[in-house]
């Protein structure tokens, strides 16, 4: 029994954006290969933050967090003037505009 080959499709996603990071190789012949792939999880030794936090002792801590890395505060995302509630998880501004977000 032969293994069938893997080939790439448009599905569904119930999320605007996730992580991930994929690597293809170009030979000298012009044939593409794909070399690896890694999503989500697979995907912490590249933030930076994680390193350190997994050395504390309480490490992560995102048990009682929404989501995973709902602690990540963005900084182009605030109107100015408003601080950060660290209580509180992460939602859109009421209102930024297209020409006030490039602006920053």
């Amino acid at each position: 029994m032969s293994a069938k080959p893997k080939y790439y499709a448009e599905t569904e996603f119930p999320s605007e954006e996730a992580p991930g990071a994929i690597v293809f190789y170009k030979d000298g012949t012009g044939a593409v290969f794909h070399t690896y792939s890694s999503y989500a999880r697979g995907l912490d030794i590249l933030v930076g933050a994680y390193n350190f936090l997994d050395l504390a002792p309480k490490g992560r801590d995102e048990d009682g967090l929404k989501f995973t890395m709902a602690w990540i505060r963005h900084h182009d995302k605030y109107i100015d003037g408003e601080l950060v509630d660290l209580a509180k998880t992460y939602s859109q501004p009421k209102s930024i505009s297209a020409s006030e977000g490039d602006a920053k």
